[in-house]
């Protein structure tokens, strides 16, 4: 696990450390329109999130995303690692080499070809852990004894053939080597078993996991990211820098200067960002002319914005760097409004007037959310995050500035799942802190009696297809100016907080593990977002603020809870904290003997119709 990191922050007493994780779970497997696919075959999956697709692709464990490639060759790669389709380590995941993801293309017809024809297939590859600086690595580096490889089907025997492999390696090696990030591989096509109506490729890797002294970080590993896959007829080996494509290499960004979304009730114009960073390149071996343009439109799709930024010379196989294109200035202010929303920014690159050979990575989108919530990160992880110490506490604090006074209610956290859960006994404290001299300050909040779980595997998933889990406050809490909101941890094992790279958001965050406050210095975002107004727990209705008329006791509960302030008549619900219903009754008294220990939500509708709710501790 050569993509570990290690970074000592504080003298003598606390780590701030990053390992490998992955996604949680891909999307569902897109409808199969075809059974097999004709030349030419080309997919650089910068057009779709997750599961590979269902008209090129047929089982696999693969995942598509837009973060896990440094700079690909275009926006979005297909990743192999050690995750499976539902974003679990696999069963037979061992610190030995182990068969991880496959992906497998449909049949491809080659028939009625020969040698002639020169059939060729190529495809870019970037090993994991790749990253200008040790603090920026993405991912992680696959070790000597993990592999890739590419197999070859021949129904003529019935057999997959292996027709390349790379060992485990680092992209700084590769680049020594090369002079090259990505690495381009071109394989012949030429040996006439494939070359029928039934052919077939595959890639496929091993993985090998690494103990490092927690168990808690021990998660997905070894990433092979692939792009620009292509099989054609008439094409040479040597074909690098024969696409004539300009394409987006970096996802869209957010419009905004801090924030990736913010609540609705705070966003003002000032928060808008004055200039976008834009990564557009130019693949063919000559400059050319390309078009730039954005849309903003609204949840309607009407255009609201519309920024024109011409014609600009791409350099040959190199990035724009004309300012119209790539650093495109913010002409516009989203509505300021209490109104939750939502906005489409929808960009185009494209060669001159008439486009180019691939118009599918022309376009990237993002999607501006005022919602209830702040968020730095993108939803996706691709690293874990955690504390280690020789005290007995750490603590984590995420700074956020609130340009009105708010209710804080709730707070969304994500956490990396990790071999055999090791990480879901953590318990702590959800904390706040006021800021005081840009540091975390007075704490304002901190859960009083109970240290929650972590609970990794039975997140629900986000719009996003992320895992965050929502830990509504015992009270609501009403804040203003700049919060740190964050977490103090019982012991000092890893908690592996999911760790978005694609968003510095380091400046804000902030560590204690001895007695002074530290800023990170890891370019990356936590994935915690506060949550403010009245919150939902997944799966469960809004909850509204405690009422005083409305008790419950005693709390924690062993066999029996009492409700005080209701009508014998009242409809009793408890909900674990996944939003399961786990009980129904009626009256002031609930039996818990045969609840597992926990935290819940006791939902209480009268007689007259009033709903009341509250937290409610099991422990037997």
């Amino acid at each position: 696990m050569v993509g570990l990191m290690v970074l000592c922050t504080t003298a003598a007493m606390a780590q701030e450390m990053l390992v490998p994780a992955g996604r949680w779970q891909q999307r569902p497997a897109a409808a199969k329109s075809a059974t097999s696919v004709n030349l030419p075959f080309f997919d650089d999956f910068s057009d779709y999130r997750g599961t590979p697709d269902g008209d090129l692709w047929a089982i696999g464990g693969a995942y598509v995303g837009v973060d896990y490639g440094l700079l690909p060759p275009t926006v979005g790669v297909m990743t192999l690692d050690a995750l499976d389709a539902n974003g679990f380590l696999y069963p037979q995941a061992s610190t030995s080499p182990f068969p991880a993801d496959t992906a497998m293309s449909l049949p491809i017809r080659l028939d009625g070809l020969d040698d002639i024809d020169s059939v060729v297939m190529s495809f870019y590859y970037l090993p994991g852990g790749s990253g200008a600086h040790p603090w920026e690595t993405v991912g992680d580096t696959p070790d000597a004894q993990d592999s890739l490889f590419l197999d070859f089907y021949s129904s003529a025997d019935s057999t997959w053939h292996t027709v390349w492999s790379r060992g485990g390696t680092s992209a700084a090696r590769l680049r020594q080597e090369t002079g090259h990030d990505w690495q381009y591989v071109a394989i012949p096509i030429t040996d006439s078993s494939y070359l029928d109506s039934l052919f077939r490729f595959r890639f496929r890797n091993h993985c090998s996991l690494e103990y490092n002294g927690k168990a808690g970080m021990m998660g997905n590993v070894d990433q092979w990211n692939i792009d620009y896959v292509m099989i054609d007829s008439r094409r040479t080996v040597d074909s690098i820098g024969v696409f004539r494509d300009i394409t987006f290499v970096k996802p869209a960004p957010t419009m905004l200067r801090y924030y990736r979304a913010m609540p609705a009730r705070q966003y003002r114009n000032s928060d808008m960002a004055q200039r976008l960073q834009m990564t557009i390149a130019n693949l063919y071996s000559s400059p050319i002319a390309s078009y730039y343009s954005y849309n903003i439109l609204d949840s309607n799709g009407t255009v609201l914005y519309t920024y024109d930024g011409g014609y600009q010379n791409a350099p040959a196989q190199g990035y724009q760097i004309e300012a119209m294109h790539a650093a495109p200035p913010v002409g516009y202010a989203f509505e300021v409004s209490d109104n939750k929303r939502a906005y489409t920014i929808v960009h185009n690159a494209r060669e001159g007037a008439t486009g180019d050979e691939h118009p599918c990575n022309d376009t990237v989108r993002y999607q501006q959310v005022f919602s209830d919530y702040y968020a730095y990160d993108d939803g996706t992880a691709e690293n874990g995050y955690g504390l280690t110490s020789t005290a007995d506490t750490v603590s984590l604090a995420y700074r956020f500035d609130l340009n009105v006074s708010d209710t804080l209610s709730a707070i969304d956290l994500a956490f990396n799942r990790t071999f055999e859960g090791a990480n879901e006994s953590i318990l702590f404290y959800l904390t706040v802190w006021q800021a005081e001299n840009g540091k975390p300050g007075t704490i304002i909040y901190r859960d009083s009696d109970t240290r929650l779980p972590l609970l990794p595997d039975s997140a629900a998933l986000d719009d996003e297809g992320g895992a965050f889990h929502r830990y509504v406050l015992d009270h609501s809490v009403v804040v203003s100016g700049s919060i740190f909101v964050g977490i103090k941890q019982v012991g000092n094992e890893f908690i592996n907080i999911g760790f978005d790279r694609s968003f510095n958001s380091a400046d804000r965050i902030y560590h204690r593990t001895a007695m002074e406050w530290e800023q990170s210095i890891l370019s990356g975002s936590l994935m915690l977002r506060p949550c403010f107004g009245q919150a939902a727990t997944i799966g469960i209705e809004t909850l509204e603020p405690p009422t005083s008329q409305m008790t419950l006791y005693p709390n924690p509960a062993d066999r029996q809870v009492t409700l005080g302030g209701i009508d014998a008549a009242s409809l009793v619900t408890l909900y674990d904290m996944q939003g399961r219903r786990m009980l129904d009754t009626k009256g002031n008294t609930v039996a818990t003997d045969d609840l597992p220990d926990g935290m819940y939500i006791v939902k209480i509708v009268t007689r007259a119709g009033a709903l009341h709710t509250k937290k409610l501790i099991i422990r037997h």
